[in-house]
């Protein structure tokens, strides 16, 4: 058994087609599948139901799988704690974060990681919060930005970044829109528009958007400049974080507003799996993060220390 053929396998298992495995690795289909059925043979299973299209991993090989996933994600680990202690970022990082704060990382992120670590190659990966969790679980990805009450619940170790209000949006015309800051109590009569796959995740905005004193209007999907360009050409008013103003142009600057409440924030951290060892790797991203955050929003620790400490 070797790496090469576990990551054979994990190729196969994503892409769930041999030649496009083979593509992707860069080699040659009967190399592929001489490989995967060398292993197979090695260790007595069959991984792969090849009767089925596109072609499946059988139950034991799906168990043979995931645990590949963790030995090649451990030997990459273990070169990446190398490389931490030369103090040389290198290779790749696998960067996922969820959509809402995409667009105000994305932007800038890649190119000043290029800039501070110019060996490593970045991906960045922007996913549904559940799917960020399982693809680090599963050591798709090496860090992701999310959510701090999102992985409350998993093994995940994670490290603060920010803590940012919610601000009321609203579109030209609306009464609010002449307000400095709004009470709570002030919201529960209007049109709001709301993000299902955005502001449902929030428990602490249930306050306002499901009261049924509301006149609501559901995007089922979308983005938040979606949202926003809604709330303009129909009126009403909407809930956005902090740090996404930042997308915003002057002239919709104007239509923001605090809320004077405690309840209405959220939390991001960078969240990794409990034996990531590159420490490096770590403070590159949180480096890049100091510099496109703004300072009043970022968490103590990165605020008053130069470095993170695993």
């Amino acid at each position: 058994m070797t790496f090469q053929q576990l990551e054979y396998i994990v190729a196969v298992d994503k892409s769930r087609h041999f030649v496009n495995a083979a593509t992707s690795l860069g080699v040659t289909q009967s190399t592929l599948s001489m490989a995967i059925n060398k292993l197979e043979q090695e260790i007595d299973v069959t991984i792969f139901d090849r009767s089925k299209h596109p072609i499946e991993p059988t139950p034991m090989g799906k168990r043979i799988i995931q645990q590949a996933e963790v030995i090649l994600h451990n030997s990459s680990q273990l070169l990446g704690m190398v490389q931490s202690e030369r103090d040389q970022a290198q290779g790749q990082l696998l960067l996922g974060m969820v959509p809402s704060i995409a667009p105000v990382l994305f932007p800038r992120l890649g190119r000043i990681v290029s800039e501070t670590a110019p060996a490593l190659q970045i991906h960045l990966h922007e996913q549904h919060p559940a799917h960020l969790i399982e693809a680090l679980q599963r050591s798709e990805l090496d860090m992701i930005i999310i959510n701090s009450t999102d992985i409350k619940d998993t093994n995940l170790l994670s490290v603060e970044l920010w803590t940012e209000r919610f601000l009321l949006y609203a579109a030209k015309g609306h009464p609010l829109r002449e307000r400095e800051s709004i009470r709570p109590e002030e919201m529960l009569d209007g049109n709001i528009w709301t993000l299902r796959n955005f502001h449902d995740y929030y428990p602490q905005l249930t306050e306002v958007t499901h009261q049924p004193t509301m006149r609501q209007a559901f995007l089922e999907t979308g983005t938040l400049n979606t949202l926003i360009a809604t709330v303009d050409a129909n009126g009403g008013f909407t809930l956005l974080p902090e740090s996404y103003t930042q997308c915003l142009s002057a002239e919709q600057r104007t239509g923001l507003h605090r809320i004077n409440s405690g309840k209405f924030f959220r939390t991001l951290v960078l969240a990794i799996r409990p034996d990531f060892m590159r420490e490096g790797l770590l403070n590159v991203v949180t480096g890049a993060i100091k510099r496109i955050v703004p300072q009043e929003l970022l968490a103590a620790r990165l605020k008053n220390f130069d470095k993170v400490k695993l």
